[in-house]
């Protein structure tokens, strides 16, 4: 079983930091479950110009990302609570 590198962006680091608590630990928790396994049952593809790209539903809050499977590696975008343009960010 290959074990994925995690990268996570100054930016997206700073995103997790300004969650709330209950929050900030979930989202960790789930990031490190990806090096493991990249492509959860709960995790959704995103389509149209944002195809490639995973997003897990956490309450309100999305952690969306991407694998590349050729580096071994799991790139998190973004990170925060859903609201309009959430995704308009990522382009």
């Amino acid at each position: 079983m290959k074990v994925y590198q995690i990268d996570i962006a100054r930016s997206v680091r700073r995103q997790i930091e300004a969650l709330p608590g209950h929050m900030r630990q979930r989202v960790k928790r789930e990031i490190a479950k990806l090096a493991f396994n990249p492509r959860p049952d709960h995790a959704r593809e995103l389509r149209g110009s944002l195809a490639g790209r995973y997003k897990i539903r956490l309450d309100h809050y999305r952690l969306v990302y991407r694998v590349d499977d050729e580096a071994v590696t799991v790139v998190v975008l973004q990170a925060g609570m859903k609201h309009d343009g959430f995704y308009d960010e990522l382009d």
